[in-house]
């Protein structure tokens, strides 16, 4: 069984403790800027290429804290990902200061803390790069005796093959990898991955069609397609995946993990493979758009909280996670950022609106599949066949 399989169905119980979304505020040049935090996520890569000049006048740093208190929570994770008030409620029921620094990939994140002297506390690496993480001993193993609400996650997340036994990762917000596209334009799309590398399919779609430019992301939509895993090792399965990818790239747009809900917004492409809640605030706005997920099944990918083993900070580090691991905190921060949570109790704190969004659907038990940590050999194997597509 494929890491991660199990039922994911969120049921929920109606609109409860959250019954509208988290308010956001940010200054910019002393205006205060008010947006739902649901209705108007920013997901990835837009937060780190209009966040520079806001942070400068109002840094994630969060409040001041105890009296003479100077200890400062460092925390290195995806953008928009820890919404602002979450940030200050924390800082100030601990009594200290939480910078927050943002990264656009796991090999960004995963670079840095190899330094072993990053000055990082807590990163969020996805569940494939957790082992990776732990094997290069950059990982503190985690006092399960300090996260009291380790009982609140989903049992559907934990256990991950990456971390089995749940010692250096605590999971956070997860979304699946699928396929948006525009209706007005494109009223009958594929709905499959396989229809994605069919030229009869493709040939009214040359020029309109945005893949991930991932090494894992693009080669697992041509797995599907070809019936096989998307954690496959053997070379042959992994240099066919390679050669349907280079057969579909005359028809191809563009390789995009940047900006690709902004080309599906702006009509430049039709329609696009990208990660569920980065299209979020675009379907709100446009409802000519939407999103689903292939009937040969999709990655989910679950990102999780883990305490950097170079930390001097690992006992505040972990009240920070045991913090984030109440259902009320969780569900805020699902709401503020528009990506599903690994708590369990979280689901029955949303408005039904949030629960039922196409974005927030996750595949059924025998249709999921989250992205192994392959080794360094294979590794390379994806590596070197996603630069020849590239380069064809």
């Amino acid at each position: 069984m494929a890491e991660g399989k199990g039922k994911l169905g969120f049921a929920g119980s109606g609109d409860a403790a959250v019954p509208a979304p988290v308010p956001v505020l940010l200054a910019r040049g002393g205006i205060r800027i008010h947006f739902p935090a649901f209705l108007h996520p920013m997901n990835r890569r837009r937060f780190l290429r209009q966040s520079t000049a806001a942070a400068a006048a109002f840094p994630l740093a969060g409040c001041g804290g105890k009296s003479g208190s100077t200890e400062t929570l460092n925390v290195f994770l995806w953008a928009e990902y820890l919404p602002d008030d979450v940030v200050k409620d924390f800082s100030k029921e601990a009594g200290c200061r939480v910078q927050v620094d943002t990264y656009n990939s796991n090999e960004e994140m995963m670079a840095k803390a190899a330094t072993g002297n990053c000055g990082y506390d807590i990163v969020c690496p996805s569940q494939y790069a957790v082992s990776d993480m732990a094997r290069q001993r950059l990982l503190a193993e985690l006092d399960r005796a300090a996260l009291r609400g380790l009982g609140n996650l989903d049992g559907r997340f934990t256990g991950l093959k990456s971390d089995p036994e749940g010692k250096f990762a605590v999971p956070y917000l997860g979304a699946s990898t699928g396929i948006g596209y525009h209706k007005g334009t494109l009223p009958n799309p594929p709905r499959s991955w396989a229809g994605l590398f069919d030229a009869v399919q493709l040939e009214p779609l040359r020029g309109r069609l945005s893949m991930l430019d991932d090494a894992r992301e693009a080669p697992a939509a041509a797995l599907f397609a070809l019936g096989l895993s998307p954690n496959a090792t053997a070379e042959a399965e992994i240099r066919r995946a390679g050669e349907l990818l280079k057969a579909q790239k005359p028809f191809v747009a563009c390789y995009d993990s940047e900006a690709f809900e902004d080309k599906l917004a702006s009509g430049s492409c039709s329609i696009v493979q990208g990660y569920a809640g980065d299209f979020v605030a675009v379907m709100e706005k446009d409802p000519q758009l939407d999103f689903f997920l292939p009937s040969e099944g999709a990655v989910f990918n679950m990102d999780c909280l883990c305490v950097l083993a170079e930390s001097p900070r690992i006992p505040l580090a972990l009240k920070f996670l045991d913090f984030v691991l109440r259902p009320d905190i969780a569900a805020r921060i699902s709401s503020g950022t528009g990506y599903v949570s690994a708590n369990a109790k979280a689901p029955d704190l949303l408005g039904d609106s949030l629960k039922s969004h196409p974005c927030f659907r996750i595949p059924a038990e025998d249709k999921l599949v989250m992205l192994d940590d392959p080794g360094p050999a294979v590794k390379d194997l994806y590596t070197g066949m996603w630069e020849s597509v590239k380069q064809a």
